[in-house]
């Protein structure tokens, strides 16, 4: 199957066939895209849905590999077919078409990596418990320490990447850590990144709640990528 389009929308789901029901035309009408769904061992009828839809991409992880093992399969899927831009939506975010939009316009401005924050001017971020906002905050600040980079939503699966520049990223971290992977070999490889508000918080915090002592596994891989990537960009 070659790719029609340049852009690919790329959509983790696991079990997430309602929002599949409910929002797989709107994306369907996002002019000069392709649509990925990579389905992490759903256990709901998902596929019994994805398999009657014939425009869409769909691969299958008949077991569970994790976020980070999604993201690599949607990834290696698009350089493979060639895609330039590769675009990831949140099936907790409701707001996906204006962020898409958002990511795609800033995209022409020639980044590399455009980030959505759900926190960034996010006026209702005091629904979010305080230390989840503390510990995203921290692990913030120690990415900047290493990469010079302000980012404040590090997690954030709402993200455009320009595949010619992470191809040569090498990522292997099948959790939600795979975002630590992301930035510190962006920063190794100089890519010009920013990030623009979400418009929908809604799954900020997920990333610490599927981990075992988040902060602590999260600053562990941070220091390792950091000593695999060092030079002269990072401190």
């Amino acid at each position: 199957m070659e790719a029609t389009n340049k852009i690919i929308i790329i959509l983790p789901v696991k079990d997430n066939l309602e929002f599949l029901k409910q929002n797989l035309l709107d994306l369907k009408e996002i002019p000069g895209a392709d649509i990925l769904v990579v389905d992490d061992g759903s256990v709901d009828s998902s596929y019994e849905f994805i398999k009657e839809i014939h425009w869409i991409r769909y691969i299958k992880h008949e077991l569970p590999l994790g976020y980070g093992g999604s993201l690599i399969s949607g990834l290696e899927y698009a350089c493979c077919y060639d895609y330039e831009t590769v675009v990831t939506i949140d099936p907790d975010n409701l707001e996906f078409i204006s962020d898409i939009s958002m990511m795609l316009g800033n995209m022409e401005y020639g980044f590399d990596i455009v980030n959505c924050s759900r926190i960034l001017e996010n006026y209702n971020h005091t629904s979010i418990p305080g230390e989840i906002v503390e510990m995203t905050s921290s692990l913030s600040s120690s990415l900047r320490d290493i990469t010079d980079m302000d980012i404040t939503d590090p997690f954030s699966g709402i993200r455009a990447y320009r595949m010619e520049s992470i191809k040569e990223m090498n990522l292997t971290e099948f959790t939600t850590g795979i975002h630590i992977q992301i930035w510190i070999q962006a920063s190794y490889l100089g890519l010009n990144v920013i990030e623009i508000p979400s418009l929908s918080g809604k799954s900020f915090g997920k990333e610490f709640s599927e981990i075992d002592d988040p902060l602590g596994f999260y600053l562990s891989l941070m220091e390792s990528e950091k000593y695999l990537y060092k030079n002269s960009n990072m401190n």
